[in-house]
C-alpha cells in the first residue's frame, strides 16, 4: 500500500522566515497560521519529524487560548495529518475524531474536509475499505466549506477514493476517479498536484494493468517533475520505477532506482512504510543478483521497521476507538427515545397499566410451575459445578502435560542449540581476530603516511565489522527463538515465514540427534515455495509440531541406518546403498500452505496407522517416547484451522502432511 508523502526538499528559506515571524508581535490568527504553516513545512520539506511534532503541538496548546475554535479544529485536523504520516493511526483516528465532535459541537465545518479524509487514510491502511470509502465520501460533501485544506484537498480525496476501488478489484471506478484528480491537478495552482496525478496514474498502470511502458512513461515524466519542484513525492516514484524494473528484470536500474529512494527515507520516523518499501526491494535486487549479505542486511532492516509500524498501527486499538463512537452515538439515540417517552399522552400509560396487570396474572399461573422447575434447576446446577469442575482438572493436567512434552523436545534441541550458535560465533572469533591484526597493519602503514594502503585496509577492518554484525545477530536470533519456543504458547498468532521456520527446526533436530550419536549422517533436501510469504500462526506451536515430526523422521532413518549395518565391518558399512534421507516441502494450494516431511526409513505398520494419533501411543521401545508428540501436533494444527495427515509404506518410509489456511 502506497502512502501519499512528500519527500524532504530543500525549504530552509521558508522554514527560517516563519520562525523568525513567530518571534515578532503577531494578532491570534496571525500566530495561528504561522504555527500551522511551520507545522505543514516542516512535514513536507524537512526529515525533522519532531520538529513537525513540536510545532503542531504548539498550535494546539495556543488554540486552545483562542476564543474562536476554528483554529483548534485545524489544529486537530494537521495533527491527524502527521499521524497518518509516521502510521500511528490510534492516535491519528482519536484526534479527528476529537475535531469532528469540536465541530458539531460548535457548528464549524471548515475543515470537516481535512478530517474526514484522516479517517479515511486510518481506515484504507488497515485495509478496512468500506469505513475508509463511507469516510472519504463524507470529506467530498464537506469540501465546499474547507478552508486552508492540505495542497489542495479535493486532489487528495478522490485519489484515495480511486485507490480504494482499485484494491477492491474495481478498475472502473478507479479509472474514473484517477481522472477526476487528473481534472483536478490540471486546473491547480498547486505545484505538486500535477506531480500527485502521475502518482496515482503510475499505480493504476504498474500495479493494476502491468502495463510497464506506460507507468515507465508516467513515472519519468513525475521523476523529472519531482526534482523540479523541490522533490516532492520523489520516493514514491523511485519506489514504483524500481518495481517496474524489478518486474522486468531490469536488475541493475531497479537497484539504482531503489538505493536512492532509501537514502531519500533515511529518517524511519519521518515515513516508516516508506523505507520498508525501499528495504524489501533493495532485498529483493540483492538477491536476484547474489549478493546474499545485503540482501539479508536490508531483510533485517524491513522486518525490524514492519514490526514496529505493525506496533504503531494498534488496529485493535483502532476498532475498539470505533466501538466507543457507534456506543455514544446508540446511547445518545437512546437517550432521546427515552425524553421522547416521557412526553408521551396517557393513553400509553393505560396500555403499560394493562400490559402489567395481564403479566401479574400470568406470572401468579406460572408460580407453582416455576416451583417444581426450580428443584429440577438446583439439581441440574450441581451436577453442572460437578462437570465443570471435572473439566477444569483435566484441562490443567493437559496443559501440564503439554508443557512437559514442550521441554523435552527442548532438552533434545539443546546440543543442536549449541552447534548452530558455535558456527556464527566462530565467524564473530575469526574476524575479531583478522581486525587487531588489521589494525597494528594500519597503525604501521599511518606512520608510514601510506594513505592508499591505510584506506584500502580501514575499508577490509569495516567489511570485518559488518560480518561480526551479520553474525552475532544471527546467533541472537538463534537464542530468541529457543526462549520463545521455551515459553508457554500465548495463543496470539503472527505473521510468520513458515519456509525460515520449517529450516531453521529442520537443522537444530538433526544436530541434535548428531550430537547424542556421532555415526548419524544423514542427507536433508529442502524444495520450499518462495511464493507463500508470511502466514498467520502461532509460531510457538507450529514450530512445537514442526520439531516432532523431525524428530520422528531422524529416529526412523536412524534406527533403519543401524538395522543396515548391523553385524558388518566398519569399511562394509561405508559402503552399503541405503541412504538415510529427509525431504521436507512447502507449496501453496489455492488457499492453502502445504507442508511435508518426508523419510525413507521402515515406515509405520498399517495395523498401527489409525492409533498414531492417540494420546500416549508410541511405536519406540519404552523409555524413549511418551507417546504425546503426534496427539499434542494434531491438536495445534487443528485449532489453527488446518489438518494433519499421515501417509506410509511399510519398510520404504512415511511421511506426513500439514495442511494450514494461507491467510
Amino acid at each position: 500500500m502506497l502512502l501519499l508523502s512528500y519527500s524532504p526538499g530543500a525549504q530552509p528559506k521558508t522554514i527560517n522566515r516563519l520562525e523568525n515571524k513567530l518571534k515578532t508581535s503577531l494578532t491570534d490568527s496571525s500566530k495561528a497560521i504561522t504555527l500551522d504553516s511551520l507545522s505543514m513545512d516542516y512535514l513536507f520539506f524537512s526529515t525533522k519529524s519532531d520538529s513537525t511534532f513540536y510545532y503542531t503541538t504548539r498550535f494546539i496548546n495556543y488554540a486552545f487560548t483562542l476564543t474562536d475554535k476554528k483554529y483548534l479544529i485545524l489544529a486537530y485536523a494537521r495533527m491527524g495529518f502527521y499521524y497518518t504520516n509516521v502510521t500511528k493511526q490510534k492516535e491519528a483516528l482519536n484526534i479527528s475524531l476529537k475535531g469532528i465532535s469540536l465541530s458539531d459541537t460548535y457548528n464549524i465545518p471548515d475543515y470537516l474536509s481535512a478530517l474526514y479524509y484522516n479517517l479515511a487514510w486510518v481506515y484504507y491502511s488497515l485495509g478496512d475499505y468500506k469505513e475508509g470509502l463511507n469516510s472519504a465520501i463524507k470529506g467530498i460533501s464537506f469540501l465546499k466549506d474547507d478552508k486552508d485544506g492540505f495542497y489542495d484537498q479535493a486532489l487528495h480525496i478522490n485519489g484515495i477514493i480511486g485507490n480504494i476501488y482499485q484494491n477492491s478489484g474495481k478498475p472502473d471506478s478507479a479509472f474514473y476517479y484517477y481522472r477526476k484528480v487528473d481534472s483536478i491537478a490540471t486546473n491547480s495552482k498547486e505545484l505538486a498536484a500535477k506531480d500527485i496525478s502521475h502518482l496515482y496514474w503510475s499505480i493504476y498502470y504498474l500495479f493494476y494493468k502491468k502495463d510497464y511502458a506506460k507507468a515507465d512513461s508516467i513515472m519519468a515524466n513525475g521523476i523529472a517533475d519531482c526534482m523540479k519542484n523541490g522533490d516532492m513525492l520523489l520516493s514514491g516514484f523511485l519506489s514504483m520505477s524500481s518495481n517496474s524494473y524489478l518486474s522486468q528484470g531490469l536488475i541493475k536500474k531497479a537497484l539504482a532506482e531503489a538505493r536512492e529512494a532509501y537514502t531519500l527515507y533515511y529518517d524511519p520516523g519521518n515515513f516508516p512504510e516508506e523505507i520498508v518499501w525501499a528495504a524489501d526491494l533493495l532485498n529483493n535486487c540483492y538477491r536476484a543478483l547474489g549478493n546474499l549479505d545485503s540482501a539479508y542486511h536490508y531483510l533485517k532492516i524491513k522486518d525490524s521497521l514492519r514490526d514496529i509500524i505493525e506496533t504503531k498501527r494498534g488496529s485493535n486499538e483502532v476498532q475498539q476507538i470505533r466501538f466507543g463512537q457507534e456506543l455514544g452515538q446508540k446511547q445518545q439515540e437512546a437517550a432521546l427515545v427515552l425524553q421522547n417517552q416521557k412526553n408521551r399522552n396517557k393513553i400509553t400509560i393505560y396500555v403499560f397499566l394493562t400490559a402489567l396487570i395481564f403479566m401479574l396474572v400470568m406470572a401468579a399461573i406460572q408460580w407453582q410451575n416455576n416451583k417444581q422447575k426450580k428443584k429440577a434447576n438446583s439439581l441440574l446446577q450441581r451436577q453442572k459445578e460437578k462437570v465443570e469442575s471435572t473439566l477444569s482438572e483435566l484441562k490443567s493436567t493437559q496443559q501440564q502435560l503439554i508443557q512437559s512434552e514442550k521441554m523435552a523436545s527442548l532438552g533434545e534441541l539443546t546440543a543442536g542449540i549449541a552447534h548452530e550458535i558455535q558456527n556464527p560465533l566462530n565467524f564473530v572469533n575469526n574476524f575479531s581476530e583478522v581486525n587487531t591484526e588489521l589494525i597494528d597493519e594500519l597503525n604501521e602503514e599511518a606512520k608510514k603516511g601510506n594513505l592508499e594502503e591505510v584506506q584500502a585496509i580501514a575499508k577490509n577492518i569495516k567489511e570485518n565489522e559488518e560480518k561480526i554484525n551479520h553474525h552475532g545477530k544471527r546467533a541472537d536470533a538463534i537464542v530468541k527463538g529457543m526462549l520463545q519456543h521455551s515459553r508457554s504458547s500465548t495463543g496470539i498468532k503472527e505473521p510468520t515465514d513458515i519456509n525460515k521456520l520449517a529450516d531453521e527446526y529442520l537443522r537444530l533436530s538433526y544436530h541434535g540427534l548428531r550430537a547424542k550419536d556421532k555415526d548419524f549422517n544423514a542427507i536433508m533436501k529442502t524444495d520450499f515455495d518462495e511464493t507463500i510469504g508470511a502466514i498467520n500462526i502461532v509460531p510457538q506451536d507450529i514450530g512445537r509440531v514442526l520439531l516432532n515430526l523431525y524428530n520422528n523422521a531422524f529416529y526412523a532413518i536412524q534406527q533403519k541406518q543401524k538395522e543396515a549395518v548391523e553385524g558388518l565391518p566398519t569399511f562394509q558399512r561405508l559402503a552399503t546403498l541405503y541412504e538415510p534421507t529427509v525431504w521436507v516441502s512447502t507449496e501453496k494450494v489455492n488457499d492453502k500452505v502445504v507442508l511435508t516431511v518426508k523419510d525413507n526409513g521402515n515406515g509405520i505398520p498399517q495395523k498401527v496407522l489409525d492409533k498414531i494419533f492417540q494420546p500416549f501411543f508410541t511405536t519406540k521401545p519404552t523409555g524413549e517416547g511418551t507417546g504425546l508428540g503426534l496427539s499434542l501436533s494434531y491438536d495445534i494444527i487443528k485449532a489453527h484451522g488446518g489438518k494433519l495427515l499421515a501417509e506410509t509404506k511399510e519398510g520404504e518410509g512415511a511421511e506426513f502432511i500439514i495442511e494450514l489456511p494461507a491467510s
